[in-house]
């Protein structure tokens, strides 16, 4: 996630203390189901995140349009 700001869905998203605890349950929610064939449905994640599901999967979009839909990333990357 290099990018501090973007563009998601015509909104500009800024990662900031306020927000990243809401970004963090999007990315939990996000790399369970990229893992795991067996996974929980956004309701769960909703109850555990305290979050509305809408404002889950708008966040879990953002993330995604952060990352340019690429969840693997290289270690050249990550070392960045």
């Amino acid at each position: 996630m290099s990018k501090l700001s973007g563009n998601a869905v015509g909104h500009s998203f800024v990662i900031e203390s306020f927000n990243i605890y809401h970004l963090v349950i999007a990315g939990v929610t996000l790399t369970s189901k990229f893992f795991s064939d067996n996974f929980y449905a956004n309701s769960c994640y909703e109850k555990v995140g305290g979050l509305p599901l809408a404002e889950l999967n708008q966040l879990k979009l953002q993330f995604l349009l952060l990352n340019d839909f690429c969840l693997v990333k290289s270690s050249a990357e990550m070392q960045r």
